[in-house]
């Protein structure tokens, strides 16, 4: 069987993650991940995946690919995740797999503009 890249690896934990199936997401990332992003930093898969439901609740189930690289140990994706509301946020997401399991997640969108931030104010 052939080990999947880690560009196969970020897109079908994404896949999974942005379908709200967060067991079949978690399978993708090692125990002791470690995720930053502009509003919340964790360092197991367990914090991150209890600390992500509310923003699973707010996106739809899909994502719209803009751009992708990766070599087997890393993946870049640029994609636009949309909200309930239909408004779309522009997201980079950087990667590190090894032994085909997410290590790290390094996350950017703009925080102040994004309707991830104007749909949790009006929660």
């Amino acid at each position: 069987m052939t080990e999947q890249t880690a560009l196969e690896v970020a897109t079908a934990f994404l896949n999974a993650w942005t379908g709200g199936d967060l067991a079949k997401a978690g399978s993708y990332l090692a125990e002791d991940l470690v995720f930053n992003g502009p509003i919340a930093h964790y360092t197991s898969a367990a914090d991150f995946l209890a600390g992500s439901k509310a923003f699973v609740k707010v996106i739809q189930p899909n994502w719209s690919k803009i751009a992708a690289f990766g070599d087997e140990n890393s993946a870049l994706l640029l994609y636009d995740l949309f909200m309930l509301s239909g408004a779309a946020m522009r997201i980079a997401d950087y990667y590190t797999v090894s032994d085909g399991k997410i290590q790290t997640e390094t996350i950017l969108w703009d925080t102040y503009g994004s309707p991830f931030r104007q749909a949790k104010a009006a929660n």
